[in-house]
């Protein structure tokens, strides 16, 4: 088995990874931005405020003592902690939460230490344990989504292990689905939401199942077979990888390997009812197998990905029924790196040998997608080593190296692109302290697997960590302009950090 899995935590550090806070655009990240419809915006986010940290956490996404529960509206006054009645913080036990109808759920833990699924409304008295889904102890939730009205968690207990569980945000609407009873253990991973319901893996038992958010409406739909050699795709192929899952038109995308002695990686389409197929290229009458070399993601209603085609690397477009080449006169472009699906087109950034490093984009916003032009720095500013591109209302965030005329550092920085070439440049030299210093930006919101729905309030902000060399890794706010690009709050004073990922 080859599993990737890292939970789909969104902006997965390390990777290029795109957030849209409009909920646009596409790809399997999350967003963390959310409102009720007659509220304000506002983002809930895990912090620490007590002795500062010597460095970042070694093992992300750990549960670090003393993190508790605080949010933001994008202003400096409303970044505050969640404290009940007496003043008290809400402990968050781990980095995993959810939006699902205005709410917040996270790992929580109550004053036994036991850490259980918690919710929150972004007010003290809307803070509290869903349920004690555990009586014997912990149950450690993770891996939570939404899809359609309810939420679906991977959940421990000492009955049943680690099975699936279902909410509808109530107490009584909480059940769990003891799917391998007996003392098995499902341990359901790679959580792909869908229209109708939600797709999930037992890596287990190489179990692909389908369910629509009822233990009676919940089966195994496709099995790996690795005994497979040929012939019809009656079942999973063998050597699924399980971090690149993507619902597309209520169906199920993956990648994963035809058998053991097929060494190239092939993109297949799984539907609700179990049927399975494998996405190939037709190149004018003749059938073309595709070796996946990148990520999957999708932008304005199809999906894009790299594959070699026994022709070189090539981006392909899929609309559901039929796969095109977009690059078959540009194979010498070196298509090697993760694509990143926006609002505003598909984006890649290269690197290539006597040229400048840019972003290449897949332009999709106006009939057919075509490749526009390199995207570089504007003005006295270049860039390189791009990360976390994030979407914000048409405006694409992203931290990377930067340089300034006759090649001075300023250090991993934030930018901005509209998609254009003169769009694209430094938002802030967050950390000025010294030539080559660092803020290392990244999305305040990365602990969200799902996108949450924007209604109103934060659309145009981008919420980000970064340390401006002073104060420690802190929560800050752009708005795309050096003067709107500021720190909300110094929560954990002095140079300690205060977010750690």
């Amino acid at each position: 088995m080859l599993n990737k899995q890292v939970a789909k935590l969104a902006g997965a550090i390390g990777l290029a990874t795109m957030i849209s806070a409009c909920g646009g655009g596409g790809s399997s990240s999350a967003v963390g931005t959310t409102v009720s419809d007659s509220g304000n915006g506002f983002v809930v986010f895990a912090a620490y405020d007590g002795a500062a940290f010597v460095a970042r956490s070694a093992t992300p996404r750990a549960a670090i003592g003393g993190m508790e529960l605080w949010k933001t509206n994008g202003t400096s006054a409303g970044t505050v902690k969640i404290t009940d009645g007496n003043g008290s913080g809400f402990a968050v036990a781990g980095y995993y939460m959810a939006e699902m109808n205005g709410k917040i759920y996270y790992p929580g833990k109550d004053a036994s230490g036991e850490e259980e699924l918690w919710v929150t409304d972004g007010t003290g008295e809307g803070t509290q344990r869903l349920k004690d889904i555990n009586p014997a102890g912990s149950s450690f939730p993770r891996d939570m989504v939404a899809s359609e009205g309810k939420l679906y968690v991977n959940i421990f207990t000492s009955a049943a292990g680690r099975e699936l569980l279902v909410t509808d945000g109530s107490e009584a609407g909480t059940e769990l689905f003891d799917l391998e009873p007996l003392g098995a253990s499902t341990n359901p991973i790679a959580l792909t939401p869908v229209s109708g319901g939600l797709f999930f893996y037992d890596q287990n038992d190489g179990e692909v199942y389908f369910t629509d958010g009822t233990l009676a409406g919940t089966s195994i739909v496709a099995q790996e077979n690795q005994a497979i050699a040929s012939g019809s795709l009656a079942k999973f192929p063998e050597l699924i990888i399980d971090d690149e899952w993507m619902g597309y038109q209520g169906n199920l995308l993956f990648t994963g390997r035809y058998n053991a002695s097929d060494a190239e990686t092939r993109l297949y389409e799984l539907d609700q009812n179990g049927n399975i197929r494998e996405i190939s290229f037709d190149n004018g009458g003749s059938t073309v197998r595709l070796n996946i070399t990148e990520n999957v993601v999708t932008s304005n209603g199809k999906v894009y990905f790299v594959a070699d085609s026994s022709a070189g690397l090539h981006i392909f477009e899929y609309d559901g029924s039929t796969v095109s080449n977009l690059t078959t006169s540009e194979a010498s472009r070196p298509y090697h790196n993760k694509l990143v699906g926006t609002s505003l087109g598909v984006f890649m950034y290269a690197e290539m040998a006597g040229l400048p490093p840019y972003l290449l984009r897949v332009d999709n916003t106006n009939g057919p997608a075509g490749l526009g032009l390199a995207l570089r720095g504007s003005g006295d500013y270049s860039f390189a080593a791009v990360e976390d591109m994030v979407e914000v209302n048409g405006t694409v965030f992203f931290r990377a190296q930067t340089e300034g005329t006759g090649g001075s550092d300023f250090g991993i920085e934030l930018w901005k692109t509209d998609g254009t070439r003169q769009g694209t440049d430094l938002v802030k030299d967050i950390n000025d302290t010294m030539a080559g210093a660092h803020s290392y930006p990244y999305p305040l919101t990365f602990m969200y697997q799902m996108p949450p729905t924007v209604k109103r309030g934060l659309g145009s902000k981008y919420l980000f960590a970064a340390d401006n060399g002073s104060e420690g890794f802190e929560p800050w706010v752009s708005d795309g302009s050096n003067a709107g690009t500021m720190l909300l709050k110094d929560i954990s004073a002095g140079g300690g950090d205060s977010i750690i990922d």
